[in-house]
């Protein structure tokens, strides 16, 4: 079985005065991420075979901005509006009157002005144990000024909800913070040091003990050539003083 629950109540108090009745002794929290901000939703305690989704997340997911959406199940239906919940209501599901189409209508028409502009469809999912008379019911409602139905079914929900992942429950949540974290941490690291690392691996730089030692060498030569050349500069000034004192003799 498939179960639509609202994601976006305030508060718990909100919650339970349309979910929790007296033969729910328990409930459980859920909770939803987004952009790593927690939100969390309490439910009653359904069946296990349950599989629980977000009704916000249908409707964000299949619907653009300023749509509507009616949500009606056998004993509630929800009214979303951009994809946020703008009215609930309990419903006795054998005895359909006009206060569900007055609000849709009242609440559609509020929307309008909100917006700022014309909702030309009103979308619905239907699950109940009378969907082809409440549907009925709806589209025969909820006509325009052309006498034109304007109400919509989005879709069967076992269709709908396929796509859609399950809220998340502690385990999920649990895994997608350890690889969030993990990647993180591989960020950090490769920014503070595998960098330095990577950079030291590809571009080694040249010992210098190689190049003190050419140095050195060079030094040593110049140093032998410079003795030499004094030498050569002592040799000459002896060779040219002997031949100028032989000149001076043979005068």
């Amino acid at each position: 079985m498939v179960r639509l629950v609202i994601t976006d109540f305030a508060s718990k108090d909100l919650n339970e005065i349309f979910y929790l009745n007296d033969e729910f002794a328990s409930e459980q929290n859920m909770f939803t991420y987004n952009s790593f901000k927690k939100y969390s939703v309490f439910l009653s305690k359904y069946e296990t075979n349950e599989e629980i989704y977000s009704l916000n997340l249908l409707s964000k997911k299949h619907l653009g901005r300023n749509q509507f959406l009616i949500h009606i199940a056998e004993n509630e239906y929800v009214i979303l509006f951009n994809h946020k919940t703008v009215y609930s209501a309990k419903i006795n599901q054998n005895f359909i009157t006009d206060d569900m189409i007055k609000s849709i209508l009242i609440t559609k028409h509020i929307a309008m002005l909100s917006s700022g502009g014309a909702i030309e469809n009103i979308y619905y999912v239907i699950n109940s144990k009378y969907k082809s008379a409440v549907e009925n019911i709806l589209r025969q409602n909820t006509k325009n000024e052309k006498n034109e139905v304007v109400a919509k079914s989005l879709g069967e929900i076992n269709d709908l909800v396929k796509p859609l992942n399950e809220l998340d429950t502690f385990k999920s949540h649990s895994i997608k913070m350890f690889y969030s974290i993990f990647i993180l941490g591989f960020v950090f690291w490769t920014v503070f040091f595998g960098l330095d690392l990577l950079t030291s691996k590809l571009f080694e730089q040249q010992s210098l003990d190689n190049l003190n030692n050419e140095i050195r060498i060079e030094g040593q030569l110049a140093k032998r050539q410079e003795m030499l050349l004094k030498k050569s500069e002592k040799d000459y000034v002896d060779l040219t003083q002997c031949i100028s004192n032989k000149n001076e003799a043979l005068k």
